[in-house]
């Protein structure tokens, strides 16, 4: 048996404790009350952690609403800016989830301090620099948390971790040996390990753009308004770094932010690039709206991974998409998780 088969199968017959009472005061309005105590215990887990206890605090405080998806939901989690809540996939173990909590929470705090999650408003080099700095963030915080715990002697979320999120883990470990102690140069050397990962890279550029590119050029075809546009707001890497490394005690980000604006940290796979050219040259020919100028900035990388998807143009596959387009984040993590992210 594999260490994700053991550590996930580990609370099939796992008791919850129903006097217990959360160490921070979380909203589960939302919550069925046979799952509170489950969640309570995450919670109290989680907040043992001092990175984890202050995720916490800032979605409570800020009114985030915690529970669990419906059993059959593929995702480990979603934090919803517009919903205002925090969910988790029951069918994952407690281990795993501990990190996918404190993940969720920084997201939350991440919208508190004015990040957004909609499509098609930034040019599509700030989505890249933007969207991929919250998710290193939310790592770079979910495997300190996870490593804090270990350090008290509860291992098994850090496993966990480990298991998921090699490169990461990688980065993590490397900067941790050299540091000694969980530092900012350490949590730096961790987000940027997040853009090591080409197979993860790979399925948010599909979640985040040619996704949503794909569904906006169908209904564009059946006589619907755009309403991606790509040329409203930008944000620098400067900007992002501000917003995502946020500490009490100052950011984390100790490099130049730059580098975010180039490298492993821009690039996008090579079919990924095709199909957003695709994607802008049939929006011209359909409605004479511009393409995005700030695509020339974007380097490609060569082809990590093959994938059969719709052409533009062509009606999106069943399923594809959600109802909710600020959803497709969470598509990505659930695609990204299940594909050994």
């Amino acid at each position: 048996m594999t260490l994700n088969n053991i550590f996930e199968n580990e609370n099939k017959t796992k008791q919850y404790d129903a006097s217990v009472k959360p160490v921070v005061a979380i909203d589960m309005t939302e919550c069925k009350e046979a799952d509170k105590p489950r969640m309570i215990a995450l919670v109290n887990n989680l907040a043992q952690s001092s990175c984890g206890l202050e995720t916490l605090q800032i979605a409570a405080e800020n009114g985030f609403k915690f529970s669990f998806f419906e059993p059959g939901v593929r995702c480990c989690g979603a934090c919803d800016e517009a919903g205002h809540w925090v969910r988790l996939n029951p069918e994952e173990s407690d281990s795993k989830l501990v990190g996918t909590l404190c993940h969720e929470c920084r997201h939350a705090g991440q919208f508190v301090r004015g990040a957004h999650e909609a499509f098609g408003v930034m040019d599509v080099r700030s989505e890249l620099i933007s969207f991929r700095a919250m998710e290193a963030d939310a790592q770079t915080y979910a495997i300190t948390a996870c490593k804090e715990l270990a350090l008290q002697g509860d291992t098994k979320p850090y496993e966990i971790f480990k298991s998921r999120y090699p490169e990461i883990e990688s980065a993590f470990s490397l900067a941790y040996q050299k540091e000694g102690e969980i530092n900012h140069t350490v949590m730096t050397a961790t987000f940027e390990g997040w853009y090591d990962q080409k197979r993860t890279k790979t399925v948010y550029e599909e979640a985040y753009q040619i996704e949503p590119m794909t569904k906006e050029i169908y209904e564009i075809k059946q006589g619907k308004e755009p309403t991606l546009f790509y040329n409203k707001q930008t944000m620098s890497a400067e900007e992002a770094i501000a917003m995502a490394g946020w500490t009490k005690n100052g950011n984390y980000y100790i490099n130049d932010p730059k580098r975010l604006e180039g490298g492993k940290f821009l690039d996008v796979a090579e079919q990924a690039m095709d199909d957003m050219n695709d994607f802008f040259k049939l929006r011209k020919e359909l409605t004479g709206m511009e393409p995005d100028p700030s695509l020339r900035s974007i380097p490609t990388r060569p082809d990590y991974m093959k994938r059969e998807r719709p052409k533009m143009g062509e009606k999106p596959i069943s399923g594809m998409f959600e109802e909710k387009k600020n959803n497709i984040r969470k598509i990505a993590e659930l695609k990204a998780v299940r594909s050994g992210r």
